[in-house]
């Protein structure tokens, strides 16, 4: 328990430290991160939360080197930083720096800057990396993001997650089709799937690559919306971010059961719906309305591939007439060999023939 609340975490083996905690000590730090989300120790599944527990620990692993570089190296203090954030989130960050240097005497500005950000990377898993003061590694397929000094933490936020301007056609295109999930888009559109600890990188779509990225801490998402208290991120984002969630993801599909298997995400799946409902209305979506859009189209494109071929059923005149055409090639195919057999034996039994009527005439 001393992890928890006085010894650093920047230690080598934090990974392995966290791994290795308790139920009851999972759920306590758990609760220091979401502290009004009315979790209750009776009610915490552990498993809900282990790839949380890997993500802080990942992340916390890549700076055990620099541990003099930040200014706060403890759970507890790094909660106290994030209340600090939501208290004055509309300051700039040279404000709060300004304001947290009374607090840390012996620090530099970068090292308080360090902390900051590093609490609400863990706090918030928005990766908030400013190349000015970053130190250790990063991990590969993430994007980060700087904090300028004269932005707040509202307006940094803000800029994450802008709202959509809806174009006159979108009533045109605003109904998605129910096949359109995460498991079609895998096994007959052939889309592989980055799983990320960035929310701001949720749906991002390499086309060229056919990479589609998703946000996995969906009980981070559920843990926001249920505190009491504002949350930094906006709720309004947070509840979309799930929503969208929910649509690629519909819990009940068994496709979707054995593609989180397969990506070692079944608690993720066992999460369910979180008492949303699945919506097919485009227009509802106002944050990640162009990333839906864009993989509607990935959706809607013709089949590039044997396999979507045999596969894409969205379409039924085109499947049954592609299978009529396979048919029909396996009987033409069948055909030539029987028509080459027959034409041996009917040559064969010509010359049969022609042998007979010698012998008869010579007879």
């Amino acid at each position: 328990m001393a992890l928890l609340h006085s010894s650093s975490f920047f230690i080598k083996s934090i990974a392995e430290a966290l791994n290795e905690l308790s139920r009851e000590e999972k759920y306590k730090l758990v609760s220091k991160f979401w502290p009004h989300s009315g979790l209750l120790l009776e009610q915490f599944n552990e498993d809900d939360y282990n790839a949380f527990i890997r993500y802080l620990g990942g992340e916390l692993s890549l700076l055990h080197q620099h541990r003099h570089k930040f200014a706060v190296e403890t759970f507890d203090a790094t909660i106290e930083l994030v209340q600090f954030l939501k208290d004055h989130r509309s300051k700039s960050l040279s404000s709060l720096i300004q304001t947290l240097n009374e607090r840390f005497l012996n620090f530099d500005e970068k090292a308080i800057q360090r902390s900051l950000e590093l609490s609400i990377r863990l706090g918030l898993t928005l990766n908030v990396n400013s190349p000015s003061v970053a130190v250790g590694s990063i991990f590969r397929h993430e994007s980060n993001f700087e904090w300028p000094a004269e932005t707040s933490l509202d307006s940094l936020i803000q800029n994450q997650f802008s709202k959509t301007i809806l174009g006159g056609d979108t009533k045109a295109r605003s109904r998605i089709d129910p096949a359109f999930t995460a498991a079609y888009l895998v096994n007959i559109c052939g889309i592989k799937l980055h799983w990320t600890n960035n929310l701001s990188n949720h749906l991002e779509f390499d086309r060229k690559g056919q990479i589609l990225t998703i946000y996995q801490h969906k009980i981070c998402l559920i843990n926001h919306i249920k505190a009491e208290e504002d949350t930094l991120v906006p709720k309004d984002v947070l509840e979309e971010a799930l929503d969208t969630l929910v649509l690629l993801f519909p819990f009940g599909d068994s496709s979707i059961k054995q593609l989180l298997a397969r990506d070692g995400q079944s608690a993720f799946y066992g999460l369910g719906n979180c008492n949303r409902n699945r919506s097919l209305d485009l227009a509802r979506y106002k944050y990640w309305n162009e990333e839906l859009q864009d993989l509607i189209d990935a959706f809607n494109e013709p089949p590039r591939s044997w396999k979507q071929l045999l596969t894409d059923r969205r379409n039924m005149m085109d499947w049954a007439a592609f299978w009529i055409a396979v048919m029909v090639a396996v009987l033409t195919l069948v055909s030539i060999p029987c028509n080459i057999v027959q034409a041996v034996y009917s040559v064969k039994g010509y010359h049969l023939t022609l042998m007979q009527a010698n012998i008869t005439s010579q007879g």
